[in-house]
């Protein structure tokens, strides 16, 4: 992985703050906003595939698996989210069904490699080009795709710029950026998508899209 951007996110997301993230998730379960996403985007899973790109520690994964999925992907920039979401599969006996992928999932993504579903949770504001983000991961996706991202305007643009501050103070390349909602929801569209959920947890917006089939 050789991705300036994403070598700093491996830093900054480290072992320390995944082993934080999963004794909280031991003890509350999932976060409100990725508890919303799987609710909305988790729709009769068993025997279904998903692509969780970003996928953390792995809590939209865990979800799948409990409700019979047949296989999960998650790919992510984070050496430690990853190590602590393969320890996890492994003590709930899902590591067959779970692949691990430390990589920018656009230097991995494969045309005729495709899932059921597909899950960005809080991933594309931490990406700088979200429409070659988006546009592999639509692609990746032959049923439903749904993602988590802050809302748009001149707040989100001024809490990323000042984010941007602090990561730079802090020598690490990683940066958040605050993209605009309706250029997003314009991008899925034009993937032959259609939006079938839409809803928000301040800050974040959490949309489910479907592939439109053909006529």
């Amino acid at each position: 992985m050789t991705c300036e951007h994403c070598c700093g996110a491996d830093k900054l997301f480290d072992l320390k703050t995944a082993k934080k993230e999963l004794k909280s998730f031991r003890k509350k379960g999932a976060s409100k906003v990725t508890k919303r996403l799987i609710e909305a985007v988790a729709d009769d899973v068993e025997g279904k595939s998903l692509l969780d790109i970003g996928g953390g520690i792995g809590a939209i994964q865990w979800h799948f698996h409990s409700k019979g999925a047949s296989k999960t992907r998650d790919v992510d920039a984070s050496s430690g989210y990853l190590k602590i979401a393969k320890e996890y599969a492994t003590e709930k006996g899902w590591e067959e069904q779970s692949e691990f992928v430390q990589a920018d999932f656009n230097d991995v993504s494969e045309p005729s490699d495709t899932f059921d579903f597909v899950t960005l949770d809080k991933v594309i504001c931490c990406y700088p080009d979200f429409a070659k983000l988006l546009g592999n991961a639509t692609q990746s996706s032959n049923h439903r795709i749904g993602l988590s991202f802050p809302m748009s305007g001149r707040i989100a643009q001024l809490v990323s710029k000042l984010g941007s501050i602090y990561m730079y103070l802090k020598k690490n390349p990683f940066r958040s950026y605050a993209h605009d909602e309706e250029d997003v929801h314009a991008f899925i569209l034009d993937q032959g998508f259609q939006r079938v959920s839409s809803s928000m947890s301040f800050p974040w917006r959490v949309w489910v899209y479907e592939r439109v089939e053909s006529v």
